[in-house]
């Protein structure tokens, strides 16, 4: 039985970007991710098959990407994006951590290649043309790790490669800041695990930093995990910094990656830098 005291011991404020449960190792909640990125409906995981299908035409365009040319992409999921750079002559190759995502791409998508790794490893030395990063995966790491992952990206571009990935903004900090509210339900089954499940949830804030937590406490009959999903939210002017200083050059500030021109409001920005 859980008792107060556990509960108690749950709800507590960690420290900006301290790690929790892992995710991408469970098989249960990696397949439900799976799922989640297979899904037409929702731009939960990746985005709408229309809105990648946009993303790519527009970048291969402003990128000037062409057959023959090699392109990363950190985080493919289950490689939706190679697949489709893939039938646009282009090679590609994806890197991501969980391995039901690497397998249903491998198995989808014979042309591109497939890598089970974590992108804060380095991946290359001027091995590629270009790099992607998309559905918003670089305000997830802390500022340590972004600065890595920079550095990892610059050393596998080619000279003049060029990186495109995307953020949310301060408009989505604000109103995400304007919606929170905390949350407690039950499932038979669910997300988080096949069987029976409870989870306490809510959002905390770092406005120091422009970040939150996605807080989840899990209990089943094995007891309890604790989940921490952070995102960072920037300005074009604080991603512009960031970048600058581990040796990119902003090209383009855009309100998406399907060349949708900025907008204050806009709750994503569409970054395209290069290597400089």
């Amino acid at each position: 039985m859980f008792s107060l005291d556990d509960l108690f011991r749950t709800d507590r404020r960690p420290e900006p970007y301290e790690p929790g449960a892992e995710l991408w190792d469970d098989p249960h909640i990696s397949g439900m991710m799976l799922q989640a990125h297979l899904s037409p409906d929702t731009d939960a995981a990746s985005y709408k098959p229309e809105t990648r299908q946009a993303i790519c035409a527009y970048l291969m365009r402003a990128m000037g990407l062409k057959s023959g040319d090699s392109v990363v992409d950190l985080g493919c999921g289950p490689g939706l994006y190679c697949a489709a750079l893939a039938a646009r002559d282009i090679v590609a190759t994806g890197i991501d951590r969980s391995e039901n995502s690497i397998r249903y791409a491998k198995s989808n998508d014979p042309k591109s290649d497939y890598i089970r790794a974590s992108y804060l490893l380095p991946f290359g030395k001027a091995k590629f043309d270009a790099a992607f990063m998309i559905s918003q995966d670089y305000g997830v790491l802390g500022p340590d790790h972004r600065k890595t992952l920079l550095g990892n990206i610059r050393e596998a571009l080619k000279p003049n490669g060029m990186f495109a990935f995307d953020v949310p903004s301060a408009s989505a900090y604000r109103d995400r800041m304007n919606t929170a509210a905390p949350a407690w339900y039950s499932c038979e089954s669910g997300f988080w695990r096949p069987g029976r499940y409870f989870v306490l949830k809510k959002t905390i804030f770092y406005p120091e930093i422009s970040a939150l937590c996605d807080y989840a406490a899990v209990f089943d009959a094995d007891g309890v995990k604790v989940y921490h999903i952070y995102q960072t939210f920037f300005t074009p002017d604080s991603i512009r910094a960031e970048l600058h200083e581990s040796g990119f050059e902003t090209m383009a500030a855009l309100s998406s990656l399907d060349g949708e021109p900025y907008r204050d409001d806009s709750p994503v920005i569409g970054i395209l830098c290069k290597k400089r």
